[in-house]
């Protein structure tokens, strides 16, 4: 049977200031459609997966906040996980497997991220019928999106033998490699960013972390239910599945998306998204410019006026106790930021 898993449980420091710890971006209305990163995700999926089989991975300090997100959508409120404490991504879609996989073996489970922005749902559908026909063979399958620009954000999918329509074996997976290395991840053939999309029968990806991660697999079988987690949770290093599974395995498959995918992350896909003006420049705010181009002005203040003279690809965020500015180019460095103000 299908299910469905959507992690929810980040803080999103590349979107700072405006995704905070304690209001993070998949909770944000940052689209014209009036909902939240994951309502948008939820709605998505319930064409392809009946609530029942829709899950949520997120922490225990995001409890009340995703049960007020999910009100009226049909989503069981049992069917929220909540971890003690973010470990990140691999811990997370493993517990969860697991607890699927003890109700039933036979799951197949697609995983999606809360923070996507993605148009052409015909097209959408189409890949994920094909990427849950692949997984049911074994392979841990991944979406993979053709780049459009050197990113230090996402994962590289350099693909091999083509399995199929659209479909290829992964021959090796690069994580967040450095802007040098990714400007040269440009320039070779059948070269994907990874969407962060995964589907894979619940025995597969298990199998995975026995192999790769066996001190996370023998914490993660020990738990029966989330009553018993604490234990098992406070022996568990944090890791993403792109370090703990992706650059290790040799049984990954990837399906070629060919729908507009952007990973709201960070504030050069928002400015992706949103529409421009002449000079294209993308303004939520009450504004002035002059002689300002391919800049980015949000404020959460529609009464204070924001006035730039000669700037041009540049990010302003306003927010009640913080103003951010820096470059474009510079937006994936927001992380450390966030990291330095932390330590202090």
């Amino acid at each position: 049977m299908d299910y469905a898993l959507i992690l929810s449980g980040g803080i999103g420091s590349r979107f700072w200031p405006l995704s905070r710890k304690s209001m993070p971006k998949q909770f944000l209305k940052v689209t014209a459609t009036g909902q939240s990163c994951l309502q948008m995700t939820i709605r998505r999926i319930q064409p392809l997966v009946p609530n029942k089989n829709i899950y949520i991975s997120t922490t225990r300090a995001y409890s009340k906040r995703i049960l007020s997100q999910i009100k009226g959508l049909g989503i069981p409120s049992g069917n929220i996980i909540l971890e003690p404490s973010p470990l990140n991504t691999l811990p997370a879609i493993c517990l969860s497997t697991w607890l699927i996989y003890r109700g039933d073996p036979q799951a197949n489970i697609l995983v999606l991220p809360s923070d996507h922005y993605i148009k052409d749902r015909k097209k959408f559908y189409k890949v994920i019928k094909i990427l849950k026909q692949v997984s049911g063979k074994g392979f841990f399958t991944l979406i993979g999106i053709a780049p459009i620009r050197p990113h230090t954000g996402y994962g590289y999918i350099v693909t091999g033998k083509k399995i199929g329509k659209g479909v290829f074996q992964v021959s090796r997976y690069i994580e967040k490699p450095d802007l040098t290395h990714a400007k040269k991840l440009l320039n070779v053939k059948k070269v994907y960013w990874n969407s962060g999309i995964f589907c894979f029968r619940a025995d597969t990806l298990l199998g995975l972390v026995r192999r790769h991660n066996p001190r996370l697999y023998k914490q993660i079988i020990r738990i029966k239910s989330l009553k018993d987690l604490g234990p098992a949770w406070k022996n568990i290093k944090p890791i993403s599945i792109d370090y703990g599974i992706l650059e290790k395995s040799r049984g990954l498959a990837m399906v070629k998306g060919s729908f507009y995918w952007r990973d709201l992350g960070s504030w050069d896909a928002f400015c992706d998204i949103s529409p421009k003006d002449r000079k294209n420049n993308i303004t939520w705010a009450n504004c002035l410019n002059l002689e300002t181009s391919q800049t980015l002005i949000f404020s959460q203040d529609p009464k204070k006026l924001i006035a730039t003279i000669g700037l041009k690809d540049m990010v302003i965020i306003d927010t009640p106790d913080s103003l951010l500015i820096c470059r474009k180019d510079k937006t994936q460095e927001i992380k450390k930021l966030v990291a330095k103000l932390k330590d202090k």
